[in-house]
């Protein structure tokens, strides 16, 4: 085959959503653009029609056809590729990405149509096989090659890793196709711990950016208009006074971009509280991972961490309501059996994090875990994203009871729609939460709820029901939680069949009154000056409820008529809840 410098390159990948976006196909872009200036990027999503996809990989007619492989795209990719090739016989298909980093060698011998796979971080590589094709040499000194040399396959062995500082800023050329999509940016590859099962403990070691540079590229994103640069950092305060710096620089900044971080709790020191604690509402959020309360899981996966520190962390941003904090936990690590899975998920929700993921193992190729799955005796699937079916001290009932968990915390935590319902339901049961969403999937089990779709009015209804089987539920007041919880979320339409308000004919006629006065909206709403009762009231929901809420978000209740102004259009903190204003009408 001959191959010329007039190349049509194509680099293209599966994205899970429509609003992600790949750097890992604009790093190469930009690596190689001095000497390729023309390659183009096209990115489809795994839930595209695959005629749609080859269709659209067709039209551009590539020479080379480059896809970065991942667990969640990898089988609908081999599929575009075995239809490519059936349309264009003589395009080259090149893969990257994890998910061919670590059997590159058994990937092209069972799939004849692959003709290159580049091993790990992809820049130099990509480019060195470029100028070997432009120039029809054949590319036997690539390192991190894997090709076909007469129907043989050869491995050029592995490549020493790339000075971050060599890569162009992966957007240096504008953000064209990016609208309403996540833009990813790295300021370092690698991370210094060894959690096993996390790739990034197969590399060793830290490459970070140089200062000024991202500095200016995050300035780039800011002025930009961005709305969330996602950071793809594996620990990005694991040199913390490093990260102080980028966060104060942040700060002074300013802007309206949000900004996600990969956070290691346990390195938040006071000096870095202090710091963040000056954030804007909304311009950070943090996810960090916890995976397991467990110190035993912990060893055996070897993750060092402090638990302490991460809870004193956790506790003190949450308090401060200007970051948003995702806490991880992952279902099927070792040595975490059901009683302690329900231990862990209780001790991270008993921090009310904003959101908590509850993952499932993925034993990864080239992980630790997964040459360690002997040991544990793990069944996993032989496909992407090869989850865990059970292992030496989880069965695979278990799993499928703690998916089912998952779903309901997703719903009734993640949604934030009944927050103080569900906190009221954990209080009864002393913080047991692992036990009231056991309960709950439960019911939801006997109901056959799972697996169906549910409209919001029937969450509510769901959860009423569900409350009224619980022996330790005063439902009187349960109905008024919930219904706060249903209009504290927004401004209502109809009710919840359960949750409908007493007819009070004279409501809307004391509401009017009280809104024309002066001084009660110079005192209450003062936002709302110079505005009509009409005009508060179409932002604005009045509710009457039985019980004297504690509007601080505090467990005390107690039986009395109160009416609670709700303003829809003045948010307040990091879940942008509407004010709440006791009415004395």
């Amino acid at each position: 085959m001959i191959y010329n410098s007039f190349m049509k390159i194509l680099l293209t990948t599966l994205n899970a959503k429509y609003i992600h976006s790949s750097l890992a196909l604009r790093c190469l872009q930009a690596y190689c653009r001095e000497d390729y200036p023309d390659i183009i990027i096209q990115e489809y999503t795994i839930n595209d029609p695959l005629d749609q996809i080859v269709t659209g990989l067709v039209e551009q007619q590539p020479d080379l056809l480059c896809f970065s492989c991942y667990i969640w795209n990898i089988r609908q990719t081999l599929d575009v590729i075995d239809t490519i090739k059936k349309v264009l016989p003589e395009c080259i298909i090149l893969l990257g990405g994890p998910e061919v980093s670590y059997d590159g060698q058994d990937m092209m011998k069972k799939n004849q149509l692959i003709d290159f796979i580049a091993e790990g971080e992809g820049e130099q590589t990509v480019k060195e096989l470029l100028d070997c094709l432009s120039q029809n040499r054949e590319p036997d000194e690539v390192k991190g090659l894997v090709w076909r040399k007469e129907g043989v396959v050869i491995y050029n062995g592995r490549r020493a890793p790339i000075s971050l500082d060599e890569v162009p800023f992966a957007y240096e050329k504008g953000l064209q196709g990016l609208k309403d999509r996540i833009i990813y940016y790295e300021t370092s590859r690698g991370c210094p711990f060894n959690c096993q099962y996390c790739l990034s403990s197969t590399t060793r070691g830290v490459r970070f950016l140089q200062m000024d540079r991202v500095k200016r590229e995050l300035a780039f994103f800011v002025r930009s208009g961005v709305r969330q640069v996602k950071l793809v950092d594996r620990t990005f305060n694991c040199n913390p006074a490093r990260a102080k710096k980028i966060f104060r620089y942040l700060i002074e900044l300013g802007g309206k971009t949000n900004f996600h971080f990969e956070m290691a709790g346990d390195l938040i020191d006071e000096e870095m509280m202090d710091i963040l604690s000056k954030a804007p509402v909304g311009m950070f959020q943090f996810e960090i991972g916890i995976q397991s309360t467990n110190k035993v899981t912990l060893e055996k996966i070897k993750r060092k961490t402090n638990l302490d520190k991460i809870m004193h962390a956790v506790s003190c941003l949450i308090r401060m309501d200007n970051i948003h904090i995702h806490l991880d936990l992952i279902a099927g690590l070792p040595e975490e059996d059901m009683l302690s899975m329900a231990c862990s998920l209780n001790k991270v929700l008993g921090l009310s994090p904003h959101r908590l993921q509850l993952g499932f193992l993925k034993m990864l190729k080239g992980s630790g875990i997964r040459e360690a799955s002997e040991r544990y005796d793990y069944r996993y699937t032989s496909y992407p994203p090869y989850e865990v079916l059970s292992n030496h001290v989880l069965a695979f009932s278990e799993l499928a009871r703690l998916k089912q968990i998952e779903k309901l915390i997703e719903l009734y935590y993640n949604s934030h729609r009944f927050d103080r319902s569900m906190k009221y339901l954990f209080r009864q049961a002393e913080g047991d939460t692992f036990i009231i969403f056991n309960q709950m999937a439960d019911y939801w089990e006997e109901k056959s709820y799972f697996g169906i779709s549910h409209n919001n009015l029937k969450t509510y209804e769901y959860l009423l029901h569900f409350a009224s089987t619980l022996s330790h539920v005063d439902m009187k007041l349960f109905r008024q939680l919930l219904l706060f919880d249903f209009v504290y979320h927004a401004k209502p339409g109809s009710y919840p069949a359960g949750l409908e308000p007493e007819p009070d004919k004279n409501l809307n006629r004391r509401c009017h009154d009280f809104l024309r006065k002066k001084e009660n909206l110079e005192q209450l709403l003062p936002e709302w000056k110079g505005c009509t009762p009409g005009q508060i009231m179409r932002g604005a929901h009045v509710e009457v409820f039985l019980y004297r809420l504690d509007l601080q978000g505090m467990m005390s209740y107690r039986e009395g008529r109160v009416v609670i102004l709700f303003d829809y259009l003045n948010r307040q903190g990091v879940l942008r809840r509407p004010r709440i204003i006791p009415l004395n009408i």
